[in-house]
């Protein structure tokens, strides 16, 4: 699979290739701690933030991963990032995840709209058959969310990481497959259009 974008575009959100010019404004809009509650890093200070950006661009020269920046489409600002990973060419399969975006956008329907931008590039132009998602047990939003967008919950995997402060993880496992996608992307359709929330 060859993932080649310069951009996708939804009504609110602009998702962007990665690159080291969005270190400053990561790290703005990523300095609320409860960003970090359930992910592997804790993002403190702008070293912290280039040694991020510089390891998600080195994992991407070597086609194991694709990083993007997402923009608030009204006025370009900076509003979170995102990334496939997990790019498996033989299986024609990727993971989304590393989402994460300003607490100012939760409950809206941004990372609606974003992973119905993705999942729409995955399944109709990298022609995937499986789309994964991952999360801590401990994470229900993101579940909830994962759940909203169509994500199939398939199991949890015990202990399967070990946390920055050194506690267990438990993992849950959500995919999407190709079979589901014309469905799903109906519903999600739906769900944009139909939904009142500002994001503003």
């Amino acid at each position: 699979m060859n993932v080649s974008i310069e951009e996708l575009t939804g009504e609110y959100v602009r998702i962007v290739p990665m690159e080291r010019s969005h270190i400053q404004g990561l790290y703005e809009i990523g300095n609320d701690k409860t960003i970090w509650t359930h992910l592997p890093k804790t993002i403190q200070t702008l070293n912290d933030m280039e040694s991020f950006v510089e390891e998600a661009l080195d994992k991407k020269e070597v086609g194991i991963e694709f990083p993007f920046v997402i923009l608030l489409r009204e006025n370009n600002k900076i509003i979170g990032t995102t990334r496939f990973l997990e790019i498996s060419n033989i299986n024609k399969s990727l993971e989304i995840g590393w989402t994460w975006l300003t607490p100012s956008v939760w409950g809206t329907t941004i990372n609606t709209e974003c992973k119905y931008l993705l999942l729409n590039y995955c399944f109709e132009t990298l022609k995937t058959i499986r789309v994964q998602f991952k999360t801590d047990e401990q994470n229900i939003r993101s579940q909830r969310a994962i759940e909203r967008i169509g994500g199939v919950k398939e199991g949890v995997l015990r202990n399967h990481m070990i946390k920055k402060d050194g506690t267990f993880r438990n993992s849950v496992f959500y995919s999407v497959i190709e079979s589901e996608w014309t469905s799903i992307k109906h519903k999600l359709d739906i769900t944009l259009h139909s939904s009142k929330k500002s994001i503003t």
